[in-house]
């Protein structure tokens, strides 16, 4: 696949990774919903030491439900898109929000964290498989 590019909305914050995804996923957490505004987000998890961050970011501090540890929601401060987020319970992965990607046609998410979490309305994807919790809950 080669790096990933990426950017907020009005283009002062911008990033990049060369390594590989480890993983693709859609999150269905409360705090993930409330920061996206939607029903979930679609996360792509990259080595932290591979991510290259440009510009400054603002960040909210969540603390999870079932483990309790920090995870740290990074957004532009100037649009307000949420970018990336790094969490205690995975502190080797960055969470970059797909949204931001440059080129996010690639992409398919290989499975779905959260599902208690879910909206009734967002069924489960045939061959995809759906956690109840994280992988680390």
């Amino acid at each position: 696949m080669g790096k990933l590019d990426g950017r907020c909305l009005c283009g002062a914050v911008t990033y990049t990774s060369q390594a590989e995804p480890a993983f693709t996923a859609v999150c269905h957490c409360r705090d993930c919903q409330r920061q996206t505004g939607t029903a979930f987000s679609v996360i792509v998890g990259v080595p932290a030491e591979s991510f290259e961050l440009k510009g400054e970011l603002s960040e909210h501090v969540t603390i999870g439900e079932d483990h309790g540890l920090e995870t740290k929601r990074r957004f532009c401060p100037a649009c307000g898109s949420p970018v990336m987020s790094e969490a205690d319970a995975m502190p080797e992965v960055v969470f970059i929000k797909a949204g931001t990607l440059d080129d996010p046609s690639w992409l398919a998410p290989q499975l779905e964290v959260w599902g208690k979490s879910a909206q009734p309305w967002v069924q489960p994807t045939e061959g995809r498989p759906r956690m109840e919790r994280g992988p680390n809950a």
